[in-house]
């Protein structure tokens, strides 16, 4: 269990998730649209294992919606299932960002 840097908040934009790779994980970033919070959810689809990648990002919602089968999970809740097929919700990271050197570093929390 420990917290890994993953980039400059600069990075991020509100609109779209960003995928990086962090300890073997593959896990989407977005900023939430008060800039005070990142959303760190799992790149990987519950219900049949696809990228969530190209997936509809709506950061009023939080939701994200699968590009392949149109699950919908709601980041804001845990990852709770908001549209079938999938009914196992995704995971959802912890999130921090520091202030180091004059730059917003996020880190993720892995466990």
């Amino acid at each position: 269990m420990a917290y890994f840097k993953v980039c400059s908040l600069s990075l991020l934009s509100t609109d779209k998730p960003k995928k990086f790779t962090v300890d073997g994980l593959d896990v989407l970033l977005v900023k939430a649209l008060n800039d005070n919070k990142v959303w760190a959810f799992d790149n990987t689809c519950t219900h049949a294992d696809k990228s969530l990648e190209n997936g509809l990002w709506n950061s009023e919602t939080t939701e994200i919606t699968c590009p392949f089968h149109k699950a919908v999970f709601n980041i804001a809740e845990n990852g709770a299932v908001k549209k079938a097929p999938a009914c196992v919700s995704l995971p959802v990271y912890q999130t921090e960002i520091r202030n180091e050197s004059e730059d917003n570093i996020v880190y993720i929390f892995l466990d």
